[in-house]
């Protein structure tokens, strides 16, 4: 691979350990892609709200970061492409999840976090950095709150995606799920980010472990998946590299770029 290649790595089971830091050998190696002419980008589900600072700035030396599945990009330190859920939609997601208390919800907004008041007793495990306010407050704020994602738990009703066709695209994952507005994906966002690098599919990378990576992994030159990753996942690499807590990140850029 010795042409200039586009490199798109996942957050969460990808770019970070097991300790919620991101892998030094993983940074280092992608400044060094960078530094051999490689354009490295962050392509994560998480909404820019939903990025703790200590992790913005452990990934602020990429060149574009695409957030909320596609919904947001930050490209060459600029915005460059926003997409919000509609009001009337997350209307009607509040009015849907009323009837299902035992689901933890979280609106990520641009700049912070909106949860239903019940948040900490159906899903313990949040982070007490991150601010959640009440539904009550989010729903007296949210058409200025600018909502990318829906985070909410995996057990969501299996009719919900019929619910909300054409308003919304739901990504199930393993411990929860992705809701964005109906055409935004994280390979919508890749491709946003190639028109603007200049690449072409058969030039870039897409490293990623997870349901919601799927869309950026089947358009990739090269498919690379996580060791962590589930077997569905794994059917369409091209290369199973380790897992996240090996820097699995670092050894596929080494072997694809660097033949190491």
């Amino acid at each position: 691979m010795a042409e200039k290649h586009a490199i798109f790595i996942d957050i969460d089971g990808t770019l970070i350990g097991g300790s919620f830091r991101v892998p030094k050998e993983n940074i280092d190696t992608l400044r060094r892609a960078q530094e051999a002419g490689h354009k490295v980008f962050i392509n994560t589900g998480r909404s820019w709200g939903n990025i703790p600072e200590d992790l913005r700035r452990a990934i602020s030396f990429a060149d574009g970061i695409v957030c909320g599945n596609g919904c947001h990009l930050i490209l060459g330190g600029r915005e460059y492409y926003k997409k919000f859920i509609p009001v009337k939609t997350l209307k009607k997601i509040i009015d849907y999840i009323e009837d299902y208390p035992e689901i933890w919800c979280v609106f990520e907004g641009e700049n912070e976090l909106f949860g239903k008041e019940d948040l900490k007793k159906t899903r313990g495990d949040m982070d007490e950095k991150i601010p959640i306010v009440s539904a009550e407050h989010f729903e007296k704020n949210y058409s200025e709150c600018g909502i990318e994602v829906v985070a909410a738990g995996r057990t969501l009703p299996p009719g919900f995606e019929q619910v909300f066709a054409g308003e919304l695209n739901v990504f199930r994952l393993e411990t929860y799920a992705d809701c964005v507005a109906y055409d935004c994906s994280k390979a919508k966002g890749m491709l946003e980010a190639m028109k603007w690098a200049g690449v072409d599919a058969a030039h870039t990378i897409a490293i990623g472990d997870s349901e919601n990576d799927r869309s950026m992994l089947e358009i990739a030159g090269t498919a690379v998946v996580m060791g962590n990753a589930p077997d569905e996942i794994k059917k369409i690499a091209d290369f199973v590299t380790l897992s996240n807590k090996e820097a699995g990140v670092a050894y596929a850029v080494k072997h694809l770029l660097f033949k190491e």
